[in-house]
């Protein structure tokens, strides 16, 4: 089955990706501010809260560049095999 697909579409979308990972990178850097500072009882807490954003930074960074690693063998496959790649990609599967 051939499958059209645009692969200067398909990357020019993934600019969008690349762009909120780096305001990501850019709010990982920033985790200290969020923690606060002389914050006396709340200290504890918001250096938590911090920490848990952190994480959650990290792994949301982790998803977007596993799926961008993806769509580009997706699109490494489609262009070695012409569209014609028996319709699976196996970077979509993953």
């Amino acid at each position: 089955m051939p499958i059209t697909m645009r692969p200067d579409a398909v990357r020019a979308g993934w600019v969008y990706a690349h762009n909120a990972a780096a305001e990501l990178h850019g709010a990982r850097g920033r985790r200290s501010d969020a923690a606060g500072h002389a914050m006396a009882d709340l200290t504890s807490c918001l250096s938590d809260a911090a920490s848990d954003m952190d994480g959650v930074l990290e792994v949301v960074l982790g998803v977007i560049a596993e799926h961008g690693t993806n769509v580009e063998d997706c699109i490494t496959d489609f262009e070695a095999t012409d569209g014609n790649s028996a319709g699976e990609f196996h970077g979509l599967s993953r």
